[in-house]
C-alpha cells in the first residue's frame, strides 16, 4: 500500500449575490480536525434510556462549523463561521457532502444504514 500526506482537496466555484464567481477549495481535514469534528458530534447525540442513539440534541452550525474547518477562500484563508451562515441551505448541503467524502465521514454514515437495513 502507497499513502500520500498531501490533503486532498477540490475546487469549486461560487457564485456570489452580485455575480461575482471566484473559486474556493474544499480540503480534507488534517488528523487533529477531523477528530475534533467528531469529539463535537459525540457531544451532540441524545440516546434513549435503553443507550441507544436516538439523533442529534442540536444541529446548530452542524454544517457551517465543519465547513468552517475545510473551505478556503481565494487567498487560501479559512472561510468564516458568520460568513457561511449567510450562505444558502442548499449550497452549504453541497459543499458540506464534498468535505464529508474528502474527509472520510460519510464513510461512517454509508455504512451505518447497511447494517441497519
Amino acid at each position: 500500500m502507497k499513502f500520500r500526506l498531501k490533503l486532498e482537496e477540490e475546487s469549486v466555484e461560487i457564485t456570489d449575490v452580485k455575480d461575482v464567481t471566484k473559486i474556493y477549495v474544499v480540503r480534507e481535514l488534517s488528523g487533529a480536525q477531523r477528530d475534533s469534528f467528531l469529539n463535537d458530534m459525540g457531544g451532540r447525540m441524545k440516546f434513549t434510556a435503553a443507550g441507544k442513539m436516538q439523533g442529534l440534541s442540536d444541529y446548530t452550525d452542524l454544517q457551517t462549523g465543519f465547513l468552517a474547518l475545510c473551505l478556503y477562500d481565494e487567498s487560501d484563508v479559512l472561510v468564516a463561521l458568520e460568513v457561511l451562515r449567510e450562505y444558502p441551505a442548499s449550497v452549504l448541503g453541497s459543499l458540506f457532502e464534498i468535505a464529508q467524502k474528502l474527509s472520510g465521514l460519510d464513510k461512517g454514515a454509508e455504512s451505518g444504514a447497511k447494517n441497519e437495513s
